[in-house]
């Protein structure tokens, strides 16, 4: 059986895994002087089988960035990991449901994968407020006495 220390350590890197995605992904946006939103605003508006009004999706699109990093900098914090894994499931969701509406099919398989990297955050046990490199020494020191 793996111990607690070792799961609460491989939690804290996933959950550092998920807020770096989120705050990379987030700041990107943020420089790409409008382009993001040009850029998928576009696709949006082309020949697809769902139409959503354009406002609907400029409107989503402005917001994104903002969802990104501060959903990115929740999941730092320990403290708000219940609200912020439920948080993570549903920005997925609604970036799954938008790649499902640009039909492109591979990026919805892709987006799976980021859903996947939530559960597992979600099952395994919080780590504590200790930094997480304390909490990875110790664990690398228990898998080296259980070798």
């Amino acid at each position: 059986m793996i111990n607690r220390t070792t799961l609460q350590a491989i939690e804290q890197v996933s959950r550092l895994t998920m807020a770096v995605i989120l705050l990379t992904a987030g700041t990107s946006k943020f420089f790409s002087a409008g382009g993001f939103k040009a850029y998928y605003s576009g696709l949006f508006q082309g020949d697809l089988r769902i139409q959503i009004p354009a406002p609907m999706i400029d409107g989503y699109l402005t917001v994104i960035p903002f969802i990104e990093v501060m959903l990115g900098a929740c999941l730092l914090v320990a403290r708000f990991k219940p609200v912020s894994i439920y948080a993570w499931y549903g920005f997925m969701l609604s970036l799954l449901v938008g790649h499902y509406i640009l039909q492109e099919w591979s990026s919805v398989n892709q987006m799976l994968d980021y859903m996947f990297l939530g559960m597992i955050c979600h099952a395994l046990p919080t780590g504590s407020p200790v930094s997480l490199l304390s909490d990875l020494k110790s664990a690398w020191s228990q898998t080296e006495k259980n070798e």
